[in-house]
Order: structure tokens, then C-alpha cells, then sequence
């Protein structure tokens, strides 16, 4: 997978509520991944600690692994005690939701997606220094956010392009109807998705006859049709002077450092039809026992669970999915 885990977590509908967390990845083909599953009472620090240390038994703390979330301070103190050399980003939306919601200059949120965007770090100080000179008080508001968590070309890790919590967010939409079921259902219904999603995708792969995924082959013909429209200057018979459509690119075809001579091989393996093939390899599968032929444990069988003390809510839940901020700047660019 992309060496990068999203969590999130989202509020259970049945009658005891709780919260189901959610740890997932995106594989090379731009699927979701997900890896873990747990379900807590609430969202508090304690809880998230818990979440993380049972994932840290399988995946293990590194400088090359990042974490997306939300801005909510219990993830980030269970990301610092659990995985201390790990780096943590934040969520672009919350954070684009927030300066809307804060900040009412036209045009600020625009240029907060543009800086957060930029690959290269000079054209993120150009947008950030027209943002702190439109609004001081915003620039004080991004620095409190930590920007090396926000802005790309200068988050200290690699993200892949994963900028927000929507891999969990995807998640938890597709568990929506689950959600009011109870514990043991619900994780059932996680189960059976899965199962359905490996196969599928087992299958898929297995008939892919080109060096990458799907969609990244399909990103790369893009590319390589845009490309087809810039200008060339020749400087001698290996080098030349690639003119983009925003910055000029040097190439030289004597050291090989221009991708588009033969574009797989610079390729991250994350990417590769091979590696999408391992992911799936293995099936995610029913238990075979029936409940009755269970072994359960003495001291298992003998334990009182009460269940958790619950209300009744009033009013209908909310299942719209609202538009988001991202959305908004969208429509208003035309």
C-alpha cells in the first residue's frame, strides 16, 4: 500500500450508540484498503491510544509512514504517544471549512487550497505571503495549524496525494445502513464487503496485462497527451529545454532523468500491476463454524456483559450528504 494510513471515526445509530473507528489505505489502483476496524464508546484520547496500539501489533511505527485526520487534538496525542516517528497531516476540507467559517474576506479559501496545492515551496510563499496580507489574522490561524501538517510542499513525509480523511469518510458512508445495527452485525457487514471487494478486485487484476494499474496507466496516457503540446529546445544532442505550461523542465537523454523516455521505470512499486495483485491475493473469508460448535472459554462463558446505558434520541438523524467547502470554491471558479 501507499505508506499512508487515514483514520476517522463515525457516530453507530443502534440503540447503545458508540463510535466505529476506522483505519484504511488507498492501494495503487486509487482503491480503498481498509485495515482496521474498531468500535469504542466515544471518541477520547483513551479510545484512540487503544485504536492505535492494536494497529501498531501489525503495522509498525517508521519515519516513512504517515497519518491523515482530522484536526481533533485526541488523535493527534495518540498518534505522538503510539507512533512517535511517524508524521501526521491533517485534513485539507477541515481545514478549508474552518477558514470559511471563520473568515468571511472573499477569495481567502481559494488561496489557502491553492497554498496547501503547491508542490514547490517558493509558490506556496507567494500564496501564503498574499494571504497573510489580506488577512493577518488567517496567517496566525495557519501557522497554529502547524503547516508542514497542511501544506504539501513542505509536509515532512509522503502523503501521495492523500490530502484528506475522505478514504475513511468513503468508508463509513458505505457502512451508513450497518451503522444501526448492533456490534456483532455490524462487523459482519464489514466482513462481507470486504470479501466481496477482494474478489473483485483479485479478479481484475488478474486479467490486467499492462506494467501499472488501471487508473494510473489511464492518469499517465493523459499526461502524455498534454505533454505532446510543449515546446522543445534543443541545447545539444542529449540535453534539452522542455517548456511546461508552468515551469520549464531540463532533459537529458544521456543520464536518463526525464520520465518521459520510458515512464514505468520511474514509477513508484506501489503503482505496479504486481503489487496490486498482492494486495488481493488473499481472501477475506466467512467463519466456517457454526455458532453452536463454538469452544468457547470457561471464563468467557461465565462473564456478565451488561450492555452500555442508553437513551433514547430524539428528532430524524441526518443522512444528506452536504456540499463541501472544496465543492463551493469549484462552482464559484466556473
Amino acid at each position: 500500500m501507499r505508506r499512508v494510513i487515514v483514520v476517522d471515526g463515525t457516530f453507530l445509530k443502534n440503540k447503545y450508540k458508540g463510535v466505529l473507528l476506522v483505519a484504511t489505505t488507498v492501494d495503487g489502483n486509487t482503491n480503498l484498503y481498509p485495515i482496521a476496524f474498531g468500535v469504542v464508546d466515544s471518541e477520547t484520547g483513551d479510545s484512540w491510544e487503544w485504536f492505535l496500539r492494536q494497529l501498531k501489533v501489525v503495522i509498525a511505527d517508521s519515519k516513512d509512514l504517515a497519518f491523515v485526520s482530522d484536526r481533533a487534538a485526541s488523535i493527534a496525542k495518540a498518534l505522538g504517544n503510539v507512533y512517535p516517528r511517524s508524521r501526521h497531516g491533517i485534513c485539507i476540507h477541515h481545514l478549508l471549512t474552518n477558514v470559511v467559517k471563520n473568515f468571511k474576506t472573499k477569495g481567502l479559501s481559494s488561496l489557502v487550497e491553492k497554498a496547501s496545492q503547491a508542490y514547490r515551496f517558493p509558490e506556496f510563499q507567494e500564496r501564503f505571503t498574499e494571504i497573510v496580507e489580506m488577512c493577518p489574522a488567517l496567517g496566525r490561524y495557519l501557522q497554529e495549524a502547524d503547516v508542514r501538517k497542511w501544506a504539501r510542499s513542505i509536509f515532512p513525509g509522503a502523503r501521495y496525494d492523500i490530502r484528506t480523511n475522505n478514504p475513511a469518510e468513503s468508508i463509513n458512508s458505505v457502512r451508513r445502513s450497518p451503522r444501526q445495527y448492533r456490534v456483532i452485525p455490524l462487523l459482519d457487514s464489514i466482513r462481507e464487503m470486504l470479501t466481496r471487494w477482494f474478489y473483485e478486485r483479485r479478479m481484475l487484476s488478474s486479467k490486467h496485462i499492462d506494467p501499472l494499474t488501471v487508473k494510473v496507466e489511464k492518469k499517465i496516457d493523459r499526461r502524455i497527451v498534454k505533454a505532446k503540446g510543449f515546446q522543445v529546445y534543443k541545447v545539444d544532442n542529449y540535453r534539452s529545454l522542455v517548456k511546461g505550461d508552468k515551469y520549464d523542465c531540463h532533459v537529458d537523454l544521456e543520464r536518463r532523468t526525464c520520465t518521459c523516455m520510458e515512464v514505468h521505470r520511474f514509477t513508484d512499486g506501489v503503482y505496479t500491476t504486481a503489487t496490486w495483485r498482492t494486495a488481493n491475493v488473499e481472501s477475506i473469508n466467512p467463519i466456517a463454524v457454526p455458532e453452536v460448535d463454538w469452544n468457547v472459554p470457561a471464563e468467557v462463558k461465565l462473564a456478565k456483559v451488561l450492555p452500555p446505558e442508553a437513551r433514547k434520541s430524539f428528532g430524524r438523524p441526518v443522512k444528506r450528504r452536504y456540499e463541501t467547502v472544496e465543492d463551493k470554491i469549484r462552482s464559484s471558479q466556473g
